[in-house]
């Protein structure tokens, strides 16, 4: 029994003995580096730069920037539309008002900046026309005919109508502006003034019937009944006549001068031979 004491304890003894240095090189293992890693430079982690941006970040940006461009240009082609509008009401204004040179001036101003469209080149015909200009201004007129629709072109065939007037042509101003009130039935110039040239044609019906639509979708204007009046003075409605004569209150003068007008219609008749 004391043998086998003896020889356990000896056995222990060996055994630490042996394997005491490999417990301590196990415990110094993780303390040495190999001899590659003391000549490899420490390797930095790349963290992500705080101004980096990905790739989907990168495309909301420049779409944003898109939209702002965007809006500058519609912006921009805003504010050329208006300039371009308030141009061409100025030279309306100034063709209403008989500064119809003017009005070619600031035209030629307008095509510069702009480049001529319809509009311009319409107010361009009807300032040649008030300027007499007349064979240029049907040529610019025509020359908006086509390609239009028919409602377009009513102003146009308008415009070619006092043309012929301002030409002494009746018969061809009667059916231009036919053709305008065909395109806009409810142009009321239009209206009186081919009323006016029925007038003149001694077409007693037909001249009625057109100052009366004239005259009912004025409410009555004054120059429109003045043509009435001077059509009840040549057809021998004088009642008429002087019914609307004493409605607009004329002085005598303007009576005499109306008067005299009807006058000078009926020799035309005379002299053409007209009965009506």
């Amino acid at each position: 029994m004391l043998s086998s004491r003896l020889i356990s304890r000896q056995f222990i003894r060996q055994m630490a003995v042996f394997g005491m240095p490999f417990v301590m090189a196990a415990c110094a293992t993780p303390q040495q580096a190999p001899s590659s890693a003391v000549a490899e430079p420490a390797r930095i982690s790349s963290a992500p730069s705080i101004n980096a941006t990905s790739p989907t970040q990168d495309a909301l940006i420049e779409a944003e920037r898109n939209e702002l461009g965007r809006e500058d240009e519609q912006t921009k082609k805003a504010r050329a539309e208006r300039e371009k509008n308030l141009h061409l009401k100025l030279v309306q204004t100034m063709i209403e008002q008989d500064n119809a040179y003017a009005a070619l001036a600031h035209l030629d101003a307008y095509d510069q900046k702009w480049g001529s469209d319809r509009q311009s080149k319409q107010l361009r015909a009807d300032s040649l026309r008030k300027t007499s200009q007349l064979d240029q201004a049907e040529l610019v007129y025509k020359s908006l005919l086509s390609g239009q629709g028919q409602q377009k072109n009513g102003p146009i065939w308008y415009g070619l109508g006092k043309v012929s007037i301002e030409r002494g042509d009746l018969k061809t101003a009667a059916t231009r502006l036919e053709k305008s009130i065909q395109a806009d039935p409810l142009n009321i110039t239009a209206y009186s003034d081919l009323g006016l040239v029925y007038l003149l044609e001694g077409l007693k019906e037909p001249a009625y019937n057109t100052l009366m639509k004239a005259n009912q979708l004025a409410s009555n204007d004054s120059k429109i009944m003045a043509n009435l009046a001077l059509w009840g003075l040549v057809f021998d409605d004088f009642n008429m006549a002087m019914d609307i004569a004493e409605k607009l209150q004329w002085s005598d003068n303007t009576r005499n001068q109306v008067m005299s007008q009807a006058n000078s219609i009926k020799r035309r008749f005379d002299a053409k031979g007209n009965t009506q």
